[in-house]
C-alpha cells in the first residue's frame, strides 16, 4: 500500500483509503538562526507554547503540565499557515517539510501512513498554502509529527524525491515532534493552543520564549517581540484544537 499523500483537510478513515503517490513538498527553513554553519546538521526542535492567539507570552512547551484527554474522542485538528522570520534569499533558508504519521493496524501488525502536510520551495521562497488536517488520537493517545530540515547549497534540477528542495550539496535532517496525552520520554503534552517550532542547528540557542507573543503577519501566525517585529529566526506555528466539538 502506498501511504504518501498530498496536503488537505482529511481524517484517518479517509486518509487510509487513499493510495495515490504524490510529490513531496520541501519547505524552506534556513536562516543562520544565531550563527550556524552552511553545512550544519539540525540537532533538535525548540518548541514554545501559548494558549492565546493575541497578547499572551510564549513558554517552553516542555512546561505544559498535562495533556488534554478531550482529544481522545474528538481527535485533533492541526493548522499551519507558513514559515515566518525567513531570510530574503530563498536558498539561505532552511528547508522544512511537516509530516504526519498516522498509526493503524493490519491485523496485529502496527503500520504508519505518512502524510506530507505542508512545505514550501527553497528555490523560489514560495510558501506552501495554509493547510489544516485531522489527526486521530484514540489509537495511541498521541500525535506523531516530523520536520524535515535542510541546509547548504540548492543546486541541480529538482528530482521526484526532492521535488522542490533541490539537490546540490545540501545536508538534511528529520526531526521528530510528538505531542502526547501521557508522560513519555521525548514527547510534549498535547493541549489546545499554539505551538511555535524552531529547528536548531549546531550553534543555535533556544529562543527566550517570554520575549515573544503571537500575531498575524502576512496572513501567517508569527512570533513577535515587544515592538511588534517578527522574530529574527525561522519558525512556524501549529494551531491545535479539537477536530469535533
Amino acid at each position: 500500500m502506498n501511504t504518501t499523500c498530498r496536503p488537505g483537510d482529511i481524517g484517518r478513515r479517509e486518509f487510509l483509503v487513499l493510495s495515490s503517490t504524490c510529490a513531496a513538498a520541501t519547505a524552506a527553513f534556513g536562516p543562520k538562526l544565531f550563527a550556524a554553519e552552511s553545512q550544519a546538521v539540525a540537532k533538535r526542535l525548540a518548541v514554545g507554547f501559548t494558549d492565546a492567539e493575541e497578547g499572551a507570552a510564549f513558554v517552553p512547551a516542555a512546561q505544559i503540565p498535562s495533556g488534554d484527554g478531550g482529544f481522545i474522542s474528538r481527535g485533533a485538528r492541526i493548522a499551519v499557515s507558513g514559515a515566518s522570520g525567513v531570510p530574503a534569499a530563498p536558498d539561505a533558508r532552511r528547508t522544512v517539510e511537516l509530516r504526519t504519521h498516522f498509526p493503524y493496524f493490519e491485523g496485529a501488525d502496527r503500520r504508519e501512513a505518512l502524510y506530507l502536510a505542508w512545505g514550501s520551495n527553497r528555490r523560489t521562497g514560495s510558501q506552501g498554502a495554509p493547510v489544516s488536517f485531522i489527526a486521530p488520537v484514540d489509537v495511541e493517545q498521541k500525535v506523531l509529527l516530523s520536520v524535515a530540515v535542510e541546509s547548504g547549497a540548492v543546486g541541480g534540477a529538482p528530482t521526484r524525491r526532492r521535488a522542490v528542495g533541490g539537490a546540490g550539496t545540501a545536508s538534511s535532517s528529520m526531526l521528530p515532534l510528538t505531542l502526547a496525552l501521557t508522560s513519555e520520554a521525548e514527547t510534549l503534552k498535547l493541549v489546545r493552543g499554539y505551538y511555535a517550532v524552531v529547528p536548531l542547528f549546531e550553534n543555535d540557542r533556544e529562543p527566550r520564549w517570554s520575549d515573544y507573543t503571537l500575531a498575524r503577519k502576512d496572513a501567517r501566525w508569527a512570533l513577535v517581540d515587544r515592538n511588534g517585529e517578527v522574530a529574527p529566526f525561522e519558525h512556524f506555528v501549529l494551531r491545535i484544537d479539537y477536530a469535533t466539538v
